[in-house]
This record gives C-alpha cells, sequence and structure tokens, in this order.
C-alpha cells in the first residue's frame, strides 16, 4: 500500500546554505504529523518541497506513490503564511475563483458552506483587502479545506486565530483525520490540538528525528 505522503532523501539549499539534507518521511492515511524545529531550521522549507511548490535539489517526493502532478495537486491543500486571497476580489469571489480551479459541482453550495464554517458569511460581499489578520487566516482556512483534500500543509494554521476559531479548526482537525487525511502540520500552538493523536518529528541539521506521539 502507498504512502499518501513520502520523502525519501530530500535535500534542498537556498543560495549558498544547505537547508535539507536528505530528509525522509511518510505519511499514511489518518495521521497527523507535527513537525518541530527551531525558528530557522528549514520547516517552511521541507512544506514548500513536499507540496510540490519548490522543486528539491536531490531525493524524491511522492505523492500516493506517485510523483507529484497537475493531476493530482486538486488532491492536496496547502497554507502557508502567504495566503493566496486576492485584496481586490471579496471573500465569496475568492472561494469561488478557487472552486473553479478545483472544478467543483454545485460551486456556489460548497462556498457558501466554507464561509459559514469560518463565520464569515456576512463578509462574504466584503474585499479581503479590508479583512483583519484573522479574517484572512480564516478565510485562508476556508480556501484550503474548500475542495477536501486527502494530504494537507498546514503551517502555522493557529496563528491569527481567536479562540473559538482555534477550537473550530481543531475540530475539522479531527474529522479530517478520522476521514482518513495525511496532515503535515507545522504550529507552535500545541495546546491548541493536544488532544489529537499526533505524531511528531523534529527538523535538525536538515533532517527529520521521529520524535513522540502526544
Amino acid at each position: 500500500m502507498n504512502h499518501l505522503l513520502e520523502l525519501v532523501g530530500v535535500q534542498k539549499s537556498l543560495g549558498h546554505r544547505s537547508v535539507l539534507n536528505g530528509a525522509d518521511l511518510t505519511i499514511d492515511a489518518g495521521e497527523i504529523v507535527w513537525m518541530v524545529g527551531r525558528n530557522g531550521s528549514g520547516k517552511t522549507t521541507l512544506i514548500k518541497v513536499a507540496a510540490g511548490m519548490s522543486t528539491p535539489g536531490k531525493g524524491t517526493v511522492l505523492w500516493f506513490g506517485n510523483r507529484p502532478s497537475s493531476r493530482l495537486r486538486s488532491r492536496i491543500g496547502v497554507l502557508l503564511d502567504e495566503s493566496f486571497l486576492y485584496g481586490e476580489l471579496t471573500a465569496e469571489e475568492n472561494l469561488l475563483y478557487y472552486a473553479k480551479i478545483y472544478g467543483l459541482k454545485d460551486a456556489r453550495k460548497q462556498v457558501h458552506d466554507g464561509l459559514e464554517q469560518v463565520r464569515l458569511h456576512r463578509d462574504k460581499h466584503v474585499l479581503v483587502k479590508a479583512f483583519s489578520k484573522g479574517m484572512k487566516q480564516r478565510l485562508a482556512i476556508a480556501r484550503t479545506f474548500l475542495h477536501q483534500p486527502e494530504v494537507l500543509f498546514l503551517d502555522e494554521p493557529y496563528d491569527g486565530l481567536d479562540a473559538a476559531s482555534s477550537q473550530l479548526l481543531t475540530f475539522w482537525l479531527e474529522n479530517l483525520q478520522k476521514a482518513g487525511a495525511g496532515i503535515l502540520l507545522v504550529s507552535h500552538e500545541a495546546n491548541a490540538f493536544r488532544e489529537l493523536p499526533v505524531r511528531t518529528v523534529k527538523l535538525a541539521q536538515g533532517r527529520l528525528i521521529e520524535g513522540d506521539s502526544q
């Protein structure tokens, strides 16, 4: 059986600095892998490589047992510090744009449901450039989950969220895990998801070291 995500011997340099030095990782269905490491250790770089947003210098990245491809991209979701939202569009228009990219059926209903889930349905006609940091983060989460991805890459997803939104995000992660999704998570808010079964890996000196599960 293929892993949902597999990294083998991944190396990556930024300029003259070696960031990843033979990183290995597997994520199977129903797993949340929490990646920890010092600031500047390369966690975001690893997520970008794993999500197909950056090419490794050496090594292999596999999604569902295959090389990353445009055909498989619709099965993954990515949340980074960059929201990938368009400030000159409204919240609704942003999600409709991504719904079209993903080819979602009944897109308007799914967008409506997504906005309700992140408590932005009353602001659906507001331009995103007028949103607060927390509102943008909630909309970015709705964008990430909109197409019900099977593998998710989440870099500091709790950043900017209030307590109620943090609880909601943890609830979604639990449901995704139960549905068989694989999740690679970077977060300093460990208390927010402390009740979830999580496998911990540490990124140090460009390599991933298995840690204890919560």
